[in-house]
């Protein structure tokens, strides 16, 4: 019985850290990014805490392309991350996992965003120390 009772503590805890789960973690990582984009909050240069969310490589890259003197003729004409130049009115309210695919490289989960109209994006996940993190985005929907 302790043993038992040992067994499902220790797969709460486990469930309840969402770091560990590639598809929960991006969810997370969704909602709270939509969120501060929302609040007219820029994550990428406004302090550190998108890095548990993301890489480590993609966010010296993000954070190499706010620099003054950054000359590199590559330039996304929208978010890197929500890969749209507008956020639906209910997106914040409504970012849900469509599917998921594991292959060598990360698992790739599709996120969409809104109801009303909805879109969606390919967030690739890889392991960084432990923790699931977003390496890159991609479009999945032609807006």
């Amino acid at each position: 019985m302790k043993k038992l009772l040992l067994l499902l503590l220790v797969t709460s805890s486990a469930m309840a850290n969402n770091t560990n789960d590639p598809v929960n973690q991006a969810v997370a990582f969704n909602k709270w990014y939509v969120n501060q984009i929302n609040n007219n909050n820029f994550p990428i240069t406004d302090g550190k805490d998108i890095d548990k969310y993301v890489t480590a490589s993609t966010m010296q890259k993000l954070r190499r392309t706010q620099d003054p003197n950054y000359d590199d003729v590559v330039f996304y004409s929208s978010d890197f991350f929500l890969k749209s130049q507008y956020i639906g009115d209910d997106w914040t309210e409504n970012v849900a996992i469509s599917s998921y695919d594991w292959d060598p490289v990360c698992v790739n989960v599709n996120i969409t965003f809104g109801k009303k109209n909805p879109h969606t994006v390919i967030d690739c996940m890889v392991n960084e120390n432990g923790e699931w993190k977003v390496q890159s985005v991609a479009a999945r929907d032609n807006n």
